[in-house]
Protein backbone atom coordinates (compact mmCIF):
# COMPACT_ATOMS: atom_id res chain seq x y z
CA UNK A 1 0.00 0.00 0.00
CA UNK A 2 1.47 3.36 -0.71
CA UNK A 3 1.07 6.40 1.39
CA UNK A 4 0.32 9.70 -0.29
CA UNK A 5 2.09 12.62 0.87
CA UNK A 6 -0.40 13.71 3.92
CA UNK A 7 -0.50 10.37 5.62
CA UNK A 8 3.33 10.43 5.44
CA UNK A 9 3.49 13.77 7.01
CA UNK A 10 1.00 12.81 9.84
CA UNK A 11 3.21 9.85 10.59
CA UNK A 12 6.34 12.14 10.70
CA UNK A 13 4.77 14.63 12.65
CA UNK A 14 3.40 12.03 15.22
CA UNK A 15 7.01 10.15 15.65
CA UNK A 16 8.60 14.11 16.21
CA UNK A 17 5.75 15.15 18.89
CA UNK A 18 6.28 11.98 21.16
CA UNK A 19 10.11 12.56 20.86
CA UNK A 20 9.80 16.67 21.80
CA UNK A 21 7.35 15.85 25.40
CA UNK A 22 10.04 13.05 25.46
CA UNK A 23 12.93 15.28 25.55
CA UNK A 24 11.09 18.20 27.32
CA UNK A 25 10.09 15.84 30.35
CA UNK A 26 13.54 14.69 30.33
CA UNK A 27 15.11 18.12 30.53
CA UNK A 28 12.11 19.13 33.40
CA UNK A 29 13.34 16.33 35.18
CA UNK A 30 16.93 16.81 35.22
CA UNK A 31 16.48 20.87 35.96
CA UNK A 32 14.51 19.88 39.24
CA UNK A 33 16.89 17.01 40.23
CA UNK A 34 19.95 19.89 39.91
CA UNK A 35 17.63 22.81 41.32
CA UNK A 36 16.79 20.47 44.41
CA UNK A 37 20.72 19.73 44.48
CA UNK A 38 21.60 23.18 44.64
CA UNK A 39 19.07 24.18 47.37
CA UNK A 40 20.52 21.12 49.52
CA UNK A 41 24.01 23.14 48.84
CA UNK A 42 22.86 26.32 49.89
CA UNK A 43 21.78 24.71 53.14
CA UNK A 44 24.57 22.78 53.89
CA UNK A 45 26.51 26.20 53.32
CA UNK A 46 23.83 28.39 55.45
CA UNK A 47 24.33 25.36 58.22
CA UNK A 48 27.97 26.04 58.57
CA UNK A 49 28.90 29.86 58.87
CA UNK A 50 32.10 31.67 60.08
CA UNK A 51 32.56 28.30 61.47
CA UNK A 52 30.01 27.54 63.58
CA UNK A 53 27.16 24.77 62.29
CA UNK A 54 23.59 25.58 63.11
CA UNK A 55 21.04 23.06 63.76
CA UNK A 56 16.87 23.34 62.88
CA UNK A 57 15.52 21.41 65.48
CA UNK A 58 11.96 21.87 64.03
CA UNK A 59 11.52 25.13 66.83
CA UNK A 60 8.05 26.78 65.88
CA UNK A 61 9.85 30.03 66.08
CA UNK A 62 12.25 28.47 63.44
CA UNK A 63 15.10 29.63 65.73
CA UNK A 64 18.66 27.62 64.51
CA UNK A 65 20.83 27.15 67.27
CA UNK A 66 24.88 26.35 67.07
CA UNK A 67 25.29 22.48 67.36
CA UNK A 68 27.39 23.21 70.43
CA UNK A 69 29.46 26.43 72.47
CA UNK A 70 31.67 27.56 69.78
CA UNK A 71 34.76 26.25 70.40
CA UNK A 72 38.51 27.03 69.42
CA UNK A 73 39.98 26.16 66.17
CA UNK A 74 42.09 23.20 68.82
CA UNK A 75 38.40 22.14 69.81
CA UNK A 76 38.39 23.67 73.34
CA UNK A 77 35.19 25.48 74.21
CA UNK A 78 36.05 29.33 73.66
CA UNK A 79 34.97 31.28 76.95
CA UNK A 80 34.64 34.93 76.70
CA UNK A 81 33.28 37.81 78.90
CA UNK A 82 29.95 39.29 78.36
CA UNK A 83 31.32 41.96 76.56
CA UNK A 84 32.97 40.10 73.77
CA UNK A 85 30.07 37.27 73.62
CA UNK A 86 27.43 40.68 73.44
CA UNK A 87 28.63 41.36 70.24
CA UNK A 88 27.63 37.83 68.79
CA UNK A 89 24.25 36.43 68.15
CA UNK A 90 23.63 35.19 71.62
CA UNK A 91 20.43 33.76 72.59
CA UNK A 92 16.97 35.36 74.37
CA UNK A 93 15.80 34.29 77.51
CA UNK A 94 12.68 33.39 75.36
CA UNK A 95 14.59 31.33 72.74
CA UNK A 96 15.95 29.34 75.79
CA UNK A 97 12.70 28.63 77.25
CA UNK A 98 11.17 27.79 73.74
CA UNK A 99 14.24 24.91 73.42
CA UNK A 100 13.51 23.19 76.74
CA UNK A 101 9.66 23.01 76.21
CA UNK A 102 10.02 22.01 72.96
CA UNK A 103 12.87 19.98 72.79
CA UNK A 104 13.93 16.27 74.56
CA UNK A 105 16.46 16.59 76.67
CA UNK A 106 18.89 14.04 78.28
CA UNK A 107 21.97 14.24 80.55
CA UNK A 108 24.96 12.77 79.11
CA UNK A 109 28.12 11.38 80.41
CA UNK A 110 30.47 9.46 78.26
CA UNK A 111 34.27 9.02 77.61
CA UNK A 112 34.43 12.17 75.89
CA UNK A 113 31.32 14.29 76.63
CA UNK A 114 29.63 15.68 79.89
CA UNK A 115 26.38 17.33 78.97
CA UNK A 116 23.03 17.58 77.90
CA UNK A 117 21.93 16.96 74.24
CA UNK A 118 18.42 18.55 72.95
CA UNK A 119 16.66 16.44 70.14
CA UNK A 120 14.30 18.47 68.11
CA UNK A 121 10.88 17.15 66.87
CA UNK A 122 12.67 16.45 63.51
CA UNK A 123 15.24 14.49 65.00
CA UNK A 124 17.94 17.41 64.57
CA UNK A 125 20.45 17.68 67.98
CA UNK A 126 22.52 20.07 69.67
CA UNK A 127 25.13 19.72 72.86
CA UNK A 128 25.60 21.84 75.74
CA UNK A 129 28.57 20.43 77.44
CA UNK A 130 31.60 20.06 77.68
CA UNK A 131 34.84 17.46 76.73
CA UNK A 132 36.25 15.49 80.06
CA UNK A 133 39.37 18.72 79.90
CA UNK A 134 36.62 20.98 79.57
CA UNK A 135 34.37 20.79 82.49
CA UNK A 136 32.49 23.94 84.74
CA UNK A 137 29.11 22.69 85.73
CA UNK A 138 27.24 24.11 88.23
CA UNK A 139 26.37 20.91 89.46
CA UNK A 140 26.36 17.22 87.75
CA UNK A 141 23.15 18.12 85.31
CA UNK A 142 23.98 21.94 84.70
CA UNK A 143 25.72 24.08 82.47
CA UNK A 144 26.19 27.72 82.04
CA UNK A 145 26.49 29.96 79.12
CA UNK A 146 25.53 33.94 78.49
CA UNK A 147 21.78 35.28 77.16
CA UNK A 148 21.10 38.10 75.58
CA UNK A 149 21.09 40.63 78.43
CA UNK A 150 20.06 44.78 77.58
CA UNK A 151 20.10 45.65 81.25
CA UNK A 152 22.45 48.33 82.13
CA UNK A 153 24.48 46.35 84.90
CA UNK A 154 27.36 44.58 85.58
CA UNK A 155 25.84 41.38 85.89
CA UNK A 156 24.60 39.77 82.99
CA UNK A 157 22.26 36.51 82.23
CA UNK A 158 23.12 33.38 81.84
CA UNK A 159 21.56 30.34 81.19
CA UNK A 160 21.68 26.90 82.25
CA UNK A 161 19.51 23.95 82.49
CA UNK A 162 18.22 20.73 85.21
CA UNK A 163 17.27 17.58 83.71
CA UNK A 164 14.72 15.66 85.67
CA UNK A 165 12.71 12.86 83.85
CA UNK A 166 14.28 13.89 80.39
CA UNK A 167 12.43 17.01 80.51
CA UNK A 168 14.81 20.56 80.74
CA UNK A 169 13.73 22.87 83.24
CA UNK A 170 15.34 26.37 82.08
CA UNK A 171 17.05 28.37 84.92
CA UNK A 172 18.71 31.78 84.73
CA UNK A 173 21.27 33.77 86.87
CA UNK A 174 23.16 37.31 87.10
CA UNK A 175 26.86 36.60 86.44
CA UNK A 176 29.42 39.49 86.57
CA UNK A 177 30.01 40.22 83.10
CA UNK A 178 33.54 40.16 83.60
CA UNK A 179 33.75 36.12 84.27
CA UNK A 180 34.15 34.16 80.65
CA UNK A 181 31.45 32.05 79.91
CA UNK A 182 31.03 29.63 77.17
CA UNK A 183 28.25 30.46 73.86
CA UNK A 184 26.10 29.29 72.42
CA UNK A 185 24.76 31.18 69.04
CA UNK A 186 20.92 31.33 67.47
CA UNK A 187 19.68 32.92 64.10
Amino acid sequence: MIMNITEKAKQYAKGKAMEAITTAIEQAYADGYNDGLKHLENEQLEAVKDGVEYVDLGLKKGTLWSSGYIKYDAGRTNRMPYMEASKLNLPTKEQFEELCRECFAEHREVYKFSGIIFTGINGGSIRIGYSRHDIIALDCNSFIFWLKDDEDSVEKLAAYVKIENNKATPLFTKVFMGLQLPVMLVK
